[in-house]
């Protein structure tokens, strides 16, 4: 709606508050007009207003022109400029701004360290943001506002230094919800959810209401929950959330829901999915991925064509947990007629569903229709291991060991599947040389040694009549004795 002004003798206060209405371009050009012809364009807080309400209309190149007609800045001006490219994640022309800023003698204060301090953050540059706390710290601004030092424990603990983020945490002088809340995130994403369930309990336990877990902090819960699969935690937080009438959230139902899928709870997770209002792409691939981990394949087939139904279309996460899950529950019928479906609804293959038809006809044992799916020049790590993996599973020995020569000759490193399979078919082929190859590579770390790999190896050594050498493995298997001297004469005499 076009504003119509009769009076143009209006003051900044008045023009603040007719500023409230303006929802249009139209009508914002015209009060800017407006303050250009009262003489109000240049004051510090229009001006601010103005270019707010320029990015808020999706303008922010006239945001940007406006600001750098003005002739004088002060903070509060630079403010609420870097708050527009803040607004958009554009850390990088904020931090150039921002030097701009500090090169033009105007001091940052406890609204500005909080944007410099995360941009940092998501840009990973922590000695910029090193130098930005020493500032912090001289200019006064981190023992006097909580938001400053919050916004540092988020620099620190995103930059995986979480010993600082707790130093800093400790010398906030008055701690909120921001603060701890940025502490919890910051646990969770440097994998000790242990210690950010703690923090939570803590945060229950102090006897202020500023401090009390808010839907951020409790989705850090969540999450930290499902990692370490704390079914019993993650319940008490959901009952926390019900009880503080905060399950409404969307953030909240998704995190809720992630937390039972991980826990592995299906029916638990179903209920949480019913809850959910918005169901977005994120919710449905929970809901399928939990079902079809439980080999529950009819329901992740049904949910799929609900999801359909709802004009969410699947991608090729979805489609790859579902034919996973046919393959690793061995459903043969259900697994070739829903590859019917992706061939005659047109979906558009990507790298996951290729992966995951290849692993699933690999694991039925139908190499021939994993061989029409596998192209040696584009094949991912992925593929090549389930291919040998596959001639393994159903004899061809002599076929994996050639197929895992080749991934050797391509420099294509193994994994744990291939190169089991191959010590598998060389024992079964009596190849003892090769399989004390593939051993030197384990020795020299050029192979993931996991527990299969281990056993595989004491398998061929016991079968070729190399007792000593499967009894020194399996003493290193169960009583950790790690004897590097002769390991490395093996490898030694492999090379000779």
């Amino acid at each position: 709606m076009v504003m119509r002004i009769s009076v143009l003798k209006l003051n900044h206060g008045e023009l603040i508050s007719l500023s409230k209405h303006i929802t249009t371009l139209q009508s914002l050009l015209q009060f800017h007009a407006v303050t250009v012809t009262t003489g109000n364009s240049t004051n510090p807080f229009i001006a601010a207003k103005l270019i707010s309400l320029y990015d808020n209309l999706n303008h922010p190149s006239s945001s940007s022109t406006l600001f750098h007609s003005l002739p004088f800045k002060d903070t509060f001006l630079w403010n609420s400029f870097l708050k527009t490219l803040f607004s958009r994640s554009l850390f990088p022309q904020l931090l150039s701004f921002y030097s701009l800023m500090r090169s033009s003698n105007v001091l940052p204060n406890h609204f500005t360290f909080p944007m410099i301090a995360s941009s940092y953050a998501h840009l990973l540059f922590l000695p910029y943001g090193m130098t930005l706390h020493g500032l912090a710290y001289k200019v006064g601004f981190f023992s006097s506002s909580s938001a400053v030092g919050s916004s540092f424990v988020s620099l620190y603990s995103r930059c995986g230094e979480m010993n600082n983020a707790v130093k800093v945490f400790d010398e906030i002088p008055v701690r909120d919800v921001v603060a701890w809340t940025a502490l919890v995130i910051g646990y969770v994403q440097n994998g000790e959810s242990e210690m950010g369930l703690k923090c939570i309990s803590e945060m229950y336990r102090v006897d202020d209401d500023a401090q009390r877990p808010n839907s951020r902090t409790l989705e850090g819960g969540f999450l930290a929950c499902g990692n370490l699969g704390d079914l019993f935690s993650g319940r008490c937080l959901h009952g926390l959330v019900v009880k503080n009438g905060i399950g409404c959230f969307l953030a909240i139902q998704s995190s809720i829901l992630s937390m039972y899928c991980k826990c592995g709870v299906p029916e638990e997770a179903y209920r949480s999915f019913c809850e959910v209002i918005d169901k977005d792409l994120l919710s449905w691939t929970s809901i399928i991925g939990v079902y079809a981990r439980f080999g529950m394949m009819s329901d992740c087939v049904r949910l799929f064509w609900e999801m359909r139904g709802n004009q969410v279309c699947p991608d090729g996460i979805v489609i790859g947990c579902i034919l996973s899950g046919f393959g690793n529950y061995m459903y043969v019928f259900g697994g070739k007629a829903f590859h019917g479906l992706i061939i005659r609804r047109h979906y558009v293959p990507d790298e996951m569903v290729d992966n995951s038809l290849l692993f699933m006809y690999c694991k039925f044992g139908m190499l021939s229709f994993a061989e029409r799916l596998f192209d040696p020049c584009q094949g991912s790590i992925e593929c090549w291991n389930f291919m040998v993996a596959g001639y393994g599973r159903i004899g061809k020995n002599i076929k994996c060991i050639e197929h895992f020569r080749e991934m050797q000759y391509l420099g294509i490193r193994s994994e744990s599947v291939g190169v089991v399979s191959a010590i598998v078919s060389c024992g079964q082929l009596r190849e003892i040389n090769l399989g004390r190859s593939i051993h030197c590579n384990v020795i020299k770390g050029f192979v993931d040694e996991t527990i299969s790999v281990t056993n595989s190896l004491i398998e061929i050594y016991g079968k070729c009549d190399k007792m000593n050498v499967a009894w020194i493995l399996f003493n290193s298997l169960i009583f950790g004795r790690v004897t590097g001297n002769f390991w490395a004469e093996e490898a030694d005499a492999l090379q000779a």
